[in-house]
């Protein structure tokens, strides 16, 4: 059985789409996702390294770096108009995401999701409604368009004095101290010139970021002296406006401190401040700051319980 893709649809390298699957026009499918047996309608966007296995996706959707959706051979999954699934989020085989609905970052949804509703945890539970301005369905083709004109996505020089072991996707502005070292298969992106004067990734002296991190710096994100972030941490500046039915992009810049340790597969959501010395426990999603010489571990860490709700990746 062929795929069908549609010519206007963007697929970045080391994508891996199975036979049986179609993907629509104006679609976004980002380096390392793997699909099978799925169905994207047009105007959706699936970030970096997912996975969606029999998974049905209805116009307007967006789906956050390392979502991971259904599984092969099981019920099939269903992802209504316009709805959110957040950075690293499980949604489970037969489980049907309603229009507008949230599943936050980290979140494990086991059954189905009401539409407009915003569920967060593991399991997933239902913080509240979202009530949304209606607007336009977000289009990408713009930044498709000037992806594709820019012709050097993903094969940005390092800076000076910084090593890599190589096969990632670097298409961020890179700046910062010496002996930085980047892990096998690191991405990072965000430039100046994108959504936010304040994209890129500056990092400071003698910091390692291990293998299959991912630094999506579109907001800005700065990284101190002597950090190191663990191997599959991903760090996300940016989010979205969930009281408008598009879900407009919004900044959210991360500031990593000096001597910050985040322990491996942890999730960073910002805007959030990482105050020198914090340790992030591995496997933790942070939405919100961490005070300097601060401890934080779980499914959401976070100052204030109105920013569960505002999960914003």
């Amino acid at each position: 059985m062929e795929h069908s893709l549609a010519p206007s649809a963007l697929i970045e390298g080391h994508t891996d789409v199975a036979p049986g699957t179609t993907v629509g026009p104006g679609t976004w499918i980002r380096f390392g996702t793997s699909l099978s047996g799925s169905a994207l309608a047009g105007g959706v966007f699936v970030g970096f390294r997912c996975r969606l296995d029999g998974v049905r996706v209805a116009g307007g959707c967006q789906i956050a770096s390392l979502a991971r959706i259904g599984r092969p051979g099981a019920a099939p999954v269903a992802i209504g108009a316009g709805a959110w699934i957040g950075a690293r989020a499980v949604v489970e085989p037969g489980v049907r995401i309603g229009p507008g609905a949230v599943v936050a970052a980290g979140a494990h949804a086991v059954e189905d999701v009401p539409a407009d509703a915003i569920v967060v945890g593991r399991p997933a539970r239902v913080l509240r409604r979202r009530e949304v301005v209606q607007d336009e369905a977000p289009d990408f083709t713009a930044i498709i368009d000037r992806v594709r004109a820019r012709g050097d996505a993903g094969r940005v020089p390092l800076p000076a004095h910084w090593t890599s072991d190589g096969g990632g996707f670097l298409d961020a502005a890179l700046s910062g101290g010496p002996g930085v070292r980047l892990g096998a298969g690191v991405i990072a992106m965000g430039r100046p010139d994108g959504p936010s004067p304040r994209g890129g990734v500056r990092v400071g002296a003698h910091v390692r970021i291990g293998a299959g991190a991912i630094l999506e710096g579109s907001g800005g994100i700065d990284i101190g002296s002597e950090a190191d972030l663990g191997d599959g941490v991903l760090v996300v500046s940016s989010g979205h406006d969930l009281s408008r039915r598009s879900l407009p992009w919004q900044d959210g810049p991360v500031r990593v401190g000096a001597g910050v340790v985040i322990g491996a597969g942890a999730t960073i959501v910002g805007p959030c401040r990482l105050g020198d010395g914090a340790i992030v426990a591995p496997d933790s999603v942070v939405v919100g700051d961490v005070p300097a010489g601060g401890f934080t571990a779980g499914v959401i860490s976070t100052a204030s319980p109105a920013r569960q709700a505002l999960s914003r990746s």
